[in-house]
């Protein structure tokens, strides 16, 4: 297999104050052809400033400090070019691999896209950056984009739903009109704004960008951290996808090792700047070497189960300093206490005991029956009907109880939980009924 990606000893610095404080500190690490390599670790490990030197946007003061990132990129005929090292390269020469050869997708979507220009501009606007093709052009390659990522439905779909809805208005539409109908749909998902998408779809449309240039690398960095569980799924069954077809090399940035274990073929554990462990997806989860990878996999919460006491990664390691002033981490070695402690799961019997306990007391919150609606406004600015966004929610919350509230976006949990600060008005548009 081709190497699309070589990092040797990469070392970035930020200078705080008088000293460089190290975020990545002599990493390497080898991506294949087709391949997705997934970077996992504890927040401010350095997993993003890793992408970041990838695609030689560091920000000041921080400054790649040393080492090599080769990179190899394949044309349209599928011959690999001769490697380049990108640190080497003058900014001019390193705009063309930044988004033509290398992609990257940020992991707030809410954020990514401007919010002054429409979805069809902006990703125009990538394409027209890379390529040297007229606007309409670039307008039709949005949309087969849009038709990749499943944003919009293929042609095939897409004549199937239009000839239904003429049908139901108008009888058998003619040829000419299903396809204007067509034309209007697709041209109207390009000319909305990204406060008109849900974050899901916004994440799609960046990942529409990202492939807009037929990169070899794709770099996705926690693309999921703030969308739903059902969004996830799907979101990371487009990036599967999209790498075999295309035969992409993706980077997955994550500090969940559930979607690790979903996503890639090998894996590199990073801890204060290093890479601790690199294997194979498969060993990492079966047959972990370094203290810190089994602290963060023992420590993943499961829902079958719940432990007196929710063990740490400082309960599997120590980390001490050399003469030299180098980390040094050791696996801690649990007495016998400490591993019943942390192993002990609550029984359901001891759960049930508790709850009926605490609903031996008064309800500290009792809701009854809530509703709240957002009205619809019809002719001449009057409400015509209310859309209930809370109908008929009943519960009772007693003292140091937890209560939780789960759901997809949009179901409600969010307008529930503001009404019960708002003594009648959730925001200007609803109200409690």
């Amino acid at each position: 297999m081709n190497t699309v990606l070589d990092v040797r000893n990469l070392q970035v610095e930020f200078q705080v104050g008088n000293r460089p404080v190290k975020a990545v500190d002599n990493i390497s690490f080898r991506l294949q052809r087709g391949q997705t390599l997934g970077i996992v670790g504890e927040s401010g490990s350095g997993k993003s400033v890793t992408a970041l030197a990838t695609m030689g946007l560091v920000p000041p003061p921080g400054r790649i400090s040393a080492g090599e990132i080769w990179f190899q990129s394949v044309s349209d005929e599928g011959e690999a070019a001769e490697p380049v090292n990108l640190l080497s390269l003058p900014e001019t020469q390193m705009q063309h691999y930044r988004g033509g050869e290398i992609s990257m997708i940020f992991q707030e979507p809410m954020s990514s896209l401007n919010p002054v220009y429409t979805c069809g501009f902006q990703l125009t606007e990538a394409i027209r950056l890379h390529q040297d093709i007229a606007q309409p052009e670039a307008r039709r390659r949005a949309i087969n984009l849009l038709q990749e990522v499943r944003l919009l439905p293929s042609d095939e779909e897409l004549e199937q739903r239009v000839r239904e809805e003429l049908s139901s208005r108008s009888g058998q539409p003619s040829d000419r009109d299903v396809r204007e109908e067509i034309n209007r749909q697709k041209h109207a998902m390009l000319d909305r704004y990204p406060h008109e998408l849900s974050g899901g779809q916004i994440q799609r449309v960046m990942i529409a960008m990202a492939i807009s240039c037929n990169p070899s690398l794709l770099i996705a960095d926690e693309p999921t951290t703030a969308l739903d569980v059902t969004v996830q799924a799907t979101i990371l069954d487009l990036l599967r996808e999209l790498r075999d077809r295309r035969g992409m090399s993706i980077i997955f940035i994550t500090h969940d090792l559930g979607l690790v274990a979903e996503i890639a073929d090998n894996v590199a554990v990073m801890y204060q700047g290093k890479v601790v462990e690199y294997n194979s997806v498969l060993e990492i989860f079966s047959n972990p070497q370094h203290p810190y990878t089994k602290g963060l996999i023992t420590c993943r919460p499961t829902p079958n189960r719940r432990l007196r006491y929710l063990p740490t990664v400082a309960d599997f390691m120590e980390v001490t300093r050399n003469d030299r002033g180098e980390m040094v981490i050791r696996e801690k070695a649990l007495d016998v206490n400490q591993a019943l402690r942390a192993n002990r799961e609550v029984s359901d019997a001891e759960l049930n005991s508790r709850l009926v306990q605490l609903q031996t007391r008064s309800p500290l919150l009792s809701v009854q029956n809530l509703q709240v609606g957002f009205p619809i406004r019809g002719v001449f600015g009057k409400t015509d009907r209310q859309v209930m966004a809370v109908n008929n929610v009943s519960f009772d919350v007693y003292p140091g109880e937890t209560l939780g509230l789960v759901g997809e976006s949009g179901c409600g949990k969010t307008t529930l939980a503001r009404s019960l600060f708002a003594t009648g008005q959730t925001d200007r548009r609803a109200g409690i009924v």
